[in-house]
């Protein structure tokens, strides 16, 4: 397995070192969105629901959106797709949005052996003396809070996200402010994502190595607001399935 030298090291959030909670939620808080639904004379299936809101992720998109947290044009794009009266949409989709913020939470501190992995691989890191980092496409609350439920964010030495400085990946300036922020030439600094376009492509147009994570097949084939279909010809300097990988090939 090819070693690869690193001084800092900056994760990817999204699909990397947290994965989408999106479907977890649902299944965990579906009676609660029922009982919200009825109590204004609604009755939907769970499927008409999940279909629906699926269909809301893939079709709204904005700068520094946060699918993992959602947001509210979502929801109340999931309630007109479903027909609700334009009357009721706005006290539903706050509800809606609480209700699901309530899961997201509940399964973020759940205990299970990748949040366990992750733990112990980052403690290793800094312990070899690397610096860590995370940036993220989205808002600032969505990425520290799932950070602090995770039980990650102690191990880094900065979480920043998209929101604050006003650009999103693949754009260069979000790597060189990334540079500039964790003081490393780009050649000490490993940048790890699992989005071919926005994560290995935009790190490697300012000279960071670059390593892809591959996820779980759930999350590459289920959530379709997450294209990774795109071929792109830049190759990372390493592919990797599992977070622990990490200390087999960094030096």
């Amino acid at each position: 397995m090819k070693k690869i030298q690193a001084k800092a090291i900056i994760f990817d959030y999204g699909n990397t070192l947290v994965l989408d909670p999106f479907f977890d939620i649902l299944k965990l808080k579906m009676p609660n969105l029922r009982q919200a639904l009825k109590e204004l004379g609604y009755k939907f299936t769970n499927n008409q629901i999940i279909v629906n809101w699926s269909a809301a992720n893939e079709e709204i998109n904005y700068p520094h959106l946060t699918h993992f947290a959602q947001e509210e044009p979502i929801v109340v794009r999931v309630l007109q797709q479903l027909g609700i009266k334009e009357s009721d949409v706005f006290p539903l989709s706050k509800k809606f949005l609480k209700i699901y913020r309530d899961g997201y939470s509940e399964i973020y501190r759940k205990k299970n052996s990748r949040k366990e992995e992750i733990k112990r691989t980052l403690k290793r890191l800094k312990r070899m003396g690397k610096k860590l980092a995370v940036f993220s496409d989205g808002r600032k609350f969505d990425v520290e809070t799932a950070m602090r439920l995770h039980g990650f964010s102690k191990q880094f030495d900065f979480i920043i996200a998209s929101e604050e400085i006003g650009i999103e990946k693949p754009n260069p300036l979000v790597f060189k402010f990334l540079i500039k922020k964790i003081k490393e030439s780009p050649e000490n600094i490993v940048y790890i994502g699992d989005y071919p376009i926005k994560d290995i492509k935009g790190a490697k147009r300012v000279r960071m190595k670059v390593i892809l994570y591959i996820p779980p097949k759930k999350y590459r084939i289920s959530f379709p607001w997450r294209n990774y279909n795109k071929n792109i010809k830049i190759i990372p300097d390493a592919i990797i399935r599992k977070i622990s990988t990490l200390l087999k090939i960094l030096v």
